[in-house]
């Protein structure tokens, strides 16, 4: 029971023992006392007993209660702890995604169609994509290390066959990928080859350059509406106004 007892307690056990000894002592005393004081002596005993069997059990209480409060702290921190290494681990294990684009691949390839692809992929890529080339392909008419771009369209032309210079990766002049479009006799497929542009852009520069008589600049084009400064950076160097 020693170890229940704090300081206090202690001293206060003391006192209320050398007081209830020398109360009830006989012959040699420290203290004579009458009956009126013994009274006194008594009650001051008592009021030291009830002190404290209060500290004490204060003491025991807060003894008991104190582990089961540090085991509900803990059991706490450990399920916080274990949601966030999972939260964490979950994060490590899902898959990066990466974006891709889409493009459009016609001409002597074996399956044509609109496919999904990595924006970090060229030309040869793409045509492997669509099951590759056919007998009939012209492959050193075409730059195979172009890089495709989102909505883009590329043919692979046949041999012998008249080339439409709007056309991207269709190498002209012995130079790969170095016609512009002009966006003032560009067809709708034409225009979407650029960066940036699709079908909805595409026929709203049509619809500007129908309206205002043609475009007098390429700067001209962040007039369209949904065409901004930064779609025109991505598109400057590959269209022209003739």
């Amino acid at each position: 029971m020693e170890g229940f007892f704090t300081f206090p307690s202690k001293c206060i056990l003391k006192i209320y023992i050398y007081f209830m000894t020398n109360i009830y002592a006989t012959g040699e005393n420290m203290f004579h006392v009458d009956s009126i004081q013994r009274k006194l002596f008594l009650i001051i005993g008592a009021v030291i007993l009830a002190v404290s069997i209060g500290l004490i059990y204060k003491e025991i209480s807060g003894r008991t209660d104190n582990p089961l409060q540090e085991a509900a702290t803990g059991e706490i921190l450990l399920q916080e702890q274990q949601e966030d290494e999972a939260a964490e681990t979950a994060e490590l294990t899902e898959p990066e995604q990466q974006e891709t684009i889409q493009i459009y691949i016609t001409g002597q390839v074996k399956r044509p169609g609109v496919y999904t692809i990595a924006p970090d992929k060229r030309l040869i890529d793409a045509i492997e994509l669509a099951g590759g080339c056919t007998p009939e392909a012209d492959l050193n008419r075409i730059n195979l290390a172009a890089r495709v771009v989102d909505e883009g369209m590329y043919y692979v032309p046949a041999a012998g066959e008249e080339i439409d210079p709007g056309i991207p990766a269709v190498q002209t002049g012995g130079e790969a990928g170095t016609e512009k479009i002009n966006i003032n006799t560009a067809d709708e497929n034409q225009l979407q080859t650029l960066t940036g542009i699709g079908p909805a852009k595409a026929q709203k520069i049509i619809e500007y350059r129908e309206a205002n008589g043609g475009f007098k600049s390429i700067e001209e084009i962040m007039n369209v509406s949904g065409i901004g400064e930064k779609t025109f950076e991505n598109i400057k160097e590959n269209i022209c106004v003739r």
